[in-house]
């Protein structure tokens, strides 16, 4: 009797693991089918594989300010791969100083289902993610000084249609290691900030702006270029851009968008 009875709990566990599998995986479809109609969707606003990925790190750090670490590393191996897979990405070219380390945060990122492909040349690197379809840009983020910059290069008109879509990691408010970098043009989201560049001769950046009502925060110059950021959506549009150019800033352009940090709770530590 009690030889029986291992037997007997090991089959109960087995009926049950095999009944939370079916749920899991009608779960799955029902997701599948849900983000269908939102890259539908997002196809009439931009670029889909950019939008795929925005919109995915949008939710997935609104979730972050909810959920303990566990059960947020769990849905993001699982949610944003998968998202990736079923918008089209194909290939991640991967650039940065240190190969080896760049190399395993893009893999912490994207998984196993995407072919990741190294290359030391960041100019062929967003030149191959422009030219083939299904591929995006894992490099080393925008703070990198010196010759290793590679942000410059968005102000190139050959590069004008890419934008900066997300950082790794996507959940810290501190500052990234790596950005994602995809087609354009993108829509805005609500929860997103936007990052520019221009050229600021006479570094009267934040004046100007200032005087057309904008607060901006500086990322990073490379000799008259600069990087800076507005902590809402501004699209290309906007008026006070516009007058901002008029002011003198030439090359004004956006060429991305993150989600914004995440707000704290009132009451909250």
């Amino acid at each position: 009797m009690s030889d029986d009875q291992p037997r007997v709990s090991l089959d109960m566990l087995e009926t049950r693991l095999r009944e939370a599998e079916r749920e899991l995986v009608a779960a799955i479809q029902k997701r599948a089918r849900a983000g269908a109609h939102m890259r539908t969707a997002l196809r009439s606003q931009g670029d889909a594989l950019a939008m795929a990925v925005m919109t995915c790190l949008e939710r997935l750090k609104r979730q972050s300010a909810k959920l303990d670490l566990a059960e947020l590393m769990l849905r993001w191996h699982v949610e944003f791969p998968l998202d990736m897979f079923d918008a089209g990405l194909q290939n991640v070219i991967v650039s940065g100083a240190e190969q080896h380390r760049i190399m395993e945060q893009a893999r912490n990122m994207f998984g196993y289902a995407a072919s990741l492909q190294y290359n030391k040349d960041q100019r062929e690197c967003l030149t191959m993610c422009m030219d083939k379809e299904g591929t995006i840009g894992f490099m080393g983020w925008v703070m990198g000084p010196g010759a290793g910059q590679w942000w410059p290069m968005l102000n190139e008109t050959r590069y004008h249609d890419m934008r900066i879509v997300g950082s790794w990691p996507s959940f810290s408010d501190d500052t990234p290691q790596a950005a994602l970098i995809a087609k354009g043009p993108l829509a805005e989201l609500s929860d997103h900030r936007t990052l520019l560049i221009a050229h600021d001769d006479h570094h009267r950046l934040q004046k100007i702006f200032a005087e057309v009502g904008l607060e901006v925060t500086e990322i990073s110059r490379a000799r008259t270029l600069v990087l800076f950021e507005i902590g809402f959506p501004v699209s290309e549009s906007d008026p006070r851009l516009a007058a901002a150019r008029n002011a003198g800033l030439e090359g004004l352009r956006v060429v991305g968008s993150l989600p914004a940090p995440n707000v704290k709770e009132s009451g909250t530590a």
